[in-house]
């Protein structure tokens, strides 16, 4: 995986309690990782498994989305 030189404006959503990614073997490694300014990239952990809530993912998704991308014209 590539992600020293990259610059992505990256959201990571995990579960504290991941069994498939844990936070100090993988999600952690991998956001020090990424070449992005910290201004930029963000890091939400949830205190759950793999898969974070349904509706706290929904609004951050929109919120990166809404900042990265601009707010929908409606």
């Amino acid at each position: 995986m590539f992600t020293k030189g990259d610059f992505l404006a990256p959201l990571m959503l995990n579960g504290k309690y991941d069994s498939v990614l844990p936070v100090d073997t993988d999600q952690k490694p991998m956001f020090d990782l990424l070449g992005t300014p910290a201004e930029h990239k963000q890091w939400k952990l949830y205190e759950t498994d793999h898969i974070p809530p349904l509706n706290e993912y929904i609004k951050e998704t929109l919120a990166w989305l809404d900042k990265y991308l601009g707010p929908v014209n409606r």
